[in-house]
This record gives C-alpha cells, sequence and structure tokens, in this order.
C-alpha cells in the first residue's frame, strides 16, 4: 500500500462525544479502531492542540469496547463539524456530538488523570481547564510508601530527592492549585532535599503545609508524601 493510501482519511467518519470543559479546553470519546491507531496530532480543523491522549477499554469484556479519550485545546463549536485526527497508520475523521461530563465513567477518569498528569511542561494549564472532569480521580490516586515528601520550611516548600520536577500539583486548605518549578536549591547529604521556587499558574496559591501533591515530570508524576517541619 502507498504512503498516499495510508494518508487518506477513513471513508465513514467515526462517531464521537464531545465533552466541553471549559472555556478552551474539550475531550473527545471516540470507539477505538482494531488497527490501534496511536494518535499524533489533530490535522483539522487547524489551531487545534492534542495535549495528551489515552486508550481505555482495551480489556476483554469492557462494556463500551476500546475507546479513545483525546484531550484538545479548542472552543468545542470549532469542534462539532468534524475532528481529523492524523495517526501513525492514517487519518480518522470524527464527527462529534456533544456530551455531558457523565458520559465519562470513572475508570476513564481515572486513566485521563494519569494522562494529564505526565504530559510534560504543556500539560499544566490543560490539566487546569479539564481539572473538573478527573478532581476526584486525582485526589484518589495512590502513594506510594517510598514516596519522596513534601515539607513546609525554610519559607517555602521543600522537596526530599534530588529528582527536580518541572511542576506542582497541590491541595491546600483553600483548595487545588498548579505551580511551575522556576528554580531549586539542592541541598545535598544523606537526606538530599530541594528548596523549590515556584510561580503558580492556577488555582489557589501554594501556602501552608499541602494535604496533597505531586510532583509532575517531563515523562509521568510522582505523589508525594506530607512532612509536618
Amino acid at each position: 500500500m502507498s504512503a498516499a493510501a495510508l494518508s487518506r482519511p477513513m471513508a465513514e467518519p467515526l462517531p464521537g462525544r464531545l465533552i466541553e470543559a471549559a472555556p478552551g479546553a474539550c475531550l473527545l470519546r471516540l470507539p477505538l479502531p482494531p488497527s490501534l491507531p496511536i494518535p499524533l496530532h489533530i490535522a483539522a480543523p487547524e489551531k487545534v492542540r492534542l495535549t495528551t491522549w489515552v486508550f481505555s477499554g482495551l480489556e476483554a469484556g469492557a462494556p463500551d469496547g476500546p475507546v479513545c479519550l483525546l484531550a484538545l485545546e479548542a472552543e468545542s463549536a470549532a469542534l462539532r463539524a468534524g475532528v481529523t485526527l492524523a495517526t501513525h497508520f492514517r487519518d480518522l475523521v470524527v464527527r462529534p456530538e456533544p456530551a455531558s461530563a457523565d458520559a465519562l465513567p470513572p475508570a476513564e477518569r481515572n486513566l485521563l488523570a494519569r494522562a494529564l498528569l505526565s504530559a510534560g511542561t504543556a500539560g499544566p494549564a490543560p490539566l487546569g481547564r479539564l481539572f473538573g472532569l478527573v478532581e476526584a480521580a486525582v485526589a484518589a490516586l495512590p502513594v506510594a510508601e517510598d514516596a519522596p515528601d513534601l515539607a513546609d520550611e525554610d519559607g517555602g516548600w521543600t522537596l526530599g530527592g534530588t529528582a527536580v520536577p518541572h511542576g506542582l500539583l497541590f491541595r491546600v486548605r483553600a483548595g487545588w492549585g498548579c505551580a511551575r518549578v522556576a528554580r531549586t536549591r539542592l541541598r545535598f547529604g544523606r537526606h538530599p532535599r530541594q528548596h523549590l521556587m515556584l510561580e503558580p499558574l492556577w488555582g489557589t496559591a501554594p501556602e501552608g503545609l499541602p494535604e496533597r501533591s505531586f510532583a509532575l515530570h517531563a515523562h509521568g508524576f510522582t505523589a508525594l508524601t506530607t512532612r509536618a517541619s
């Protein structure tokens, strides 16, 4: 088969459900073809950005079968005429219908939460706009027994270990917030720590000892423990 043939859109558009989470942020849910096409970017409409994606329902007996979730930066009105998704195999055309957030079951919210937290340096802003869809799933994420700890000390927050995150998601008494890690000051020794200099991005300010916190890295995230100073 020629490369030109592979790049042609599918003859029959796929149905999709379009959830508008906030102005400029949408979630597109579509049935996943058997070829398991890997999403690359949005070919049309122009200026629609694919933030992240995740497959769900791949296990046997999934009630809706395999589906693909696309987190998009776009106004919902720009997507209703159709979306062309470029994949590693061929373009997919999706004809979405508006849907409420109730169309997203808990298992898919959990996968979407993990994907958004792992979306790299471009992820924090879309995470803020889509956070209403995944807040409960984020709050329920487990913390490993050997996870690094976050503490409120030395006039700010310090983080155990030497793995420097690019961002921090946290919940303090006033609510959830997210901040960019602008700089760190490392303190080496038997138990190395880093003092974080933060620039708030959205939500509440990073003040006081957080109830929950997550270090955001280029290719993943870490749920942190909290240590009183």
